[in-house]
């Protein structure tokens, strides 16, 4: 199909299976080589993809996916997903002694840096995604000063900015 199909009333198909981006694809790469390394259980901070049947497998050779660093045993392997963390997080990591691999996509480590350069030059951060998920606050908890998340055309009306 070319683009102009596509505006002429055209069918697009969805390939599938689809694969990963190149950051989940290193991330996945990362918990499998960590499994051959150190051997079962491998903890992962947060899920290292939102696939199930990846997820599944992972599971099935070993790794262990946990919503929080409070779940994984002192001295652990650690494995930081492609999402990221915040710089809490990693401390924490530190203080416990885990044994961090750290997956994080380099353009999530790219928004990270960003962010941060944008703060050191007095500007607010603008974050667009939603509260709570794992890209988002490690994003939020790279940055010091005042963070605006917006996930809905309202937020984004309503944001006052100094």
């Amino acid at each position: 199909m070319t683009p102009s199909d596509a505006s002429t009333g055209g069918e697009a198909v969805l390939a599938n299976p689809r694969g990963f981006c190149a950051g989940v694809d290193r991330a996945i790469e990362i918990v499998e080589r960590a499994l051959e390394v150190h051997g079962a259980p491998v903890y992962v901070l947060h899920e290292i993809v939102h696939n199930q049947h990846v997820l599944e497998r992972l599971r099935g050779l070993g790794a262990r996916f946990v919503p929080s660093l409070d779940e994984v045993p002192e001295g652990s392997v650690t494995v930081f997903s492609a999402h990221g963390v915040s710089d809490a997080v990693v401390a924490a990591a530190d203080r416990r002694s885990l044994q961090v691999i750290d997956a994080t996509c380099p353009l999530v480590t790219k928004v990270h840096r960003q962010a941060v350069r944008y703060e050191d030059q007095g500007r607010e951060v603008i974050l667009v995604g939603h509260p709570g998920h794992p890209e988002v606050e490690g994003t939020r908890g790279r940055i010091r000063g005042k963070v605006h998340v917006l996930s809905t055309p309202e937020e984004v009306a309503a944001l006052e900015v100094e």
